[in-house]
């Protein structure tokens, strides 16, 4: 079974996801911390890309916690390493597949998962996965974003991706149904998953400026990138068009909606 993610970036587009995603991750990251991660615990981010939650978990777990980031993709810790140092956050980062953590059995009390399972190869896989690594009675979490429709900017660049840069949004799987969630668990062996769906409205600058940066931390950075003059304008006109007149191009608040689904283990 290949461990490819499903969401993989070049190497220049971490620090670009790192200033742009997280205007729209952070509130849910937060989220998936609250509910998972107390003072003290011993807590594995998994996929952590640049480390929004995993720096929400280490401030959560405090002096007496401990927290470590994993991803699949190098460039995306290389930056987390660099803001650690800077920040001197104590946090340790380790580049390893979900699919395969470098770990033993009950080594965690929380291991959350913010925004990366649905680009897992196998989602099951990795949740069984996580849930080895965490303690008897510890806690699994994960954010998924629930049904595009409920998240407009990002339908809009999911199918604007399709139109211009030649992307298949049906092989790209941005989301999932809260069914579809509550069977990944049960096929991982997880029983009783709580999903809710949580609700953020977020603040985008005007989308001439903000697609083009957000743009270079995705899959379809050099697609993108090839565009011409026109085509790019033509590019943010569609998704612009289909946010339905939100006034985004004027800056704007956008709402953004996502899984949340924790379990006991």
């Amino acid at each position: 079974m290949s461990d490819t993610s499903g969401w993989q970036v070049a190497d220049s587009a971490p620090r670009h996801y790192q200033d742009q995603v997280r205007r729209f991750s952070d509130p849910f990251a937060d989220a998936l911390v609250a509910s998972s991660v107390a003072s003290g615990d011993t807590v594995l981010d998994v996929a952590c890309g640049t480390g929004f939650a995993t720096r929400a978990a280490a401030t959560a777990a405090g002096i007496n916690g401990r927290v470590i980031g994993t991803d699949i993709n190098g460039p995306m810790l290389e930056l987390a390493v660099a803001m650690s140092i800077d920040s001197g956050d104590g946090l340790t980062w380790q580049e390893a597949s979900a699919l395969d953590l470098p770990f033993g059995d009950d080594d965690f009390d929380s291991v959350i998962c913010q925004q990366g399972v649905q680009f897992f190869p196998n989602p099951s896989a990795g949740l069984a996965e996580m849930s080895r690594v965490a303690r008897a009675g510890g806690t699994v979490a994960i954010t998924v974003w629930s049904a595009l429709s409920d998240s407009p900017y990002l339908e809009a660049m999911s199918l604007m991706a399709g139109e211009f840069c030649g992307a298949d949004p049906s092989g790209m799987a941005l989301s999932a149904e809260g069914d579809q969630i509550a069977a990944w668990f049960a096929d991982a062996g997880i029983r009783d998953p709580r999903i809710e769906r949580h609700a953020a409205s977020v603040v985008l600058p005007p989308l001439t400026s903000f697609v083009p940066d957000h743009m270079k931390a995705t899959p379809w950075a050099s697609e993108f990138g090839a565009l011409s003059e026109k085509s790019t304008s033509e590019a943010i006109t569609f998704m612009r068009n289909h946010i339905n007149e939100r006034r985004i191009d004027e800056g704007g608040t956008v709402p953004f909606s996502s899984y949340l689904a924790t379990a006991a283990v």
